[in-house]
């Protein structure tokens, strides 16, 4: 009897209990629904990511800062990376100077050129001796074939390492006439930076191993082929060594100085955001309101970029913020 009863207590309590649950679980969603949401509204975006729309009040235009462009004479300086590729210096006999190079391979390829060059040589002086007797008939053609054929492939050659060491940008003849304690300096420069840099310009530059000296330059020679996957141009620069001090090998930074068109448009660096190759901006429209907008940039550096097309005077440009918009924009 006392087992019953205590069976039944405990239901009852058990029924009181959810009885209670569930009527606090009604007031609760009651009071919900009149509470208004505290979660800010995502901002809309268009379905091909070109315009973004916030909601008045919004905390993400708290993170977006506009400027107005302006158009200006300013000057805008190119650093790029470089190294020490060769460089001359005495040899043990009075003779030419020497080159040494970066590394291994690139000297066995230039003596590999130097080589062929011999070769050559010989070659055509016998392609000559061999006509000369031929026309005198003391030579039969079977001996001229084989003399012309010969210095095809001598040529063919020579056309082969000389192309292998530009590809490098190296010049082989400049090398043969170089004077002593010359060096060389290979800087990769992009290629959306090459419209005003020309050959001749005097640069200055930096090497890692000595931070608080700077070398002058001259860039002699640009190359004629863009890196299909860096998208750079390799720009050769000559200086002179006298003390010794620059070894092959070492890296250094190129500044090129170098004024912009006086059409451009100057932004900060911050302000351009690249995707899949393209470089894009974002334009304010009617406040909230911003629009994607692909440039044509020129001369830049890591803080400010040069517009030559798809900006007017007077727009209103997307500075702090571009990133998060590019994020909206694209989908990232």
């Amino acid at each position: 009897m006392n087992m019953l009863f205590r069976t039944r207590a405990r239901l009852i309590l058990f029924l009181a209990g959810l009885a209670f649950l569930l009527t606090f679980t009604t007031l609760l969603i009651r009071k919900t629904k009149n509470v208004p949401n505290s979660f800010p509204e995502k901002p809309s975006v268009s379905a091909d990511g070109s315009k973004i729309e916030f909601k008045k009040g919004s905390p993400g235009l708290a993170m977006i800062k506009i400027v107005e462009i302006d158009k200006n004479g300013n000057f805008v300086n190119i650093h790029a990376p470089a190294r020490l590729i060769a460089s001359t210096v005495a040899s043990v006999s009075e003779g030419d100077p020497l080159v040494l190079f970066e590394s291994p391979e690139i000297q066995k390829l230039y003596q590999g050129y130097l080589h062929s060059k011999n070769t050559l040589n010989q070659s055509s002086k016998n392609l000559e001796r061999i006509r000369d007797m031929f026309r005198r008939k003391v030579a039969n053609e079977k001996d001229l074939i084989e003399a012309e054929t010969e210095a095809e492939n001598a040529a063919a050659k020579v056309a082969e390492l000389e192309g292998k060491l530009r590809a490098l940008g190296l010049n082989p003849s400049m090398l043969n006439k170089a004077g002593l304690h010359t060096a060389w300096v290979i800087s990769d420069v992009p290629e959306s930076q090459l419209h005003n840099l020309k050959k001749g310009t005097d640069v200055e530059l930096k090497f890692s191993s000595f931070p608080n000296e700077v070398w002058r330059g001259k860039a002699e020679a640009l190359g004629d082929n863009v890196d299909p996957i860096t998208r750079t141009v390799k720009v050769r620069i000559t200086i002179a060594n006298a003390d010794r001090k620059l070894k092959p090998g070492m890296y250094a930074t190129v500044k090129f100085p170098e004024s912009l068109n006086s059409g451009a448009i100057l932004l900060p660096a911050i302000a351009a955001v690249s995707v899949e190759g393209k470089t894009y901006v974002f334009l304010e429209g009617k406040p909230g309101e911003f629009f994607r907008r692909e440039i044509t940039l020129g001369v830049s550096n890591e803080d400010v970029v040069s517009v030559l097309d798809g900006l007017e005077k007077g727009e209103r440009v997307v500075v702090d913020g571009a990133i998060l918009l590019k994020g909206l924009s694209f989908g990232f």
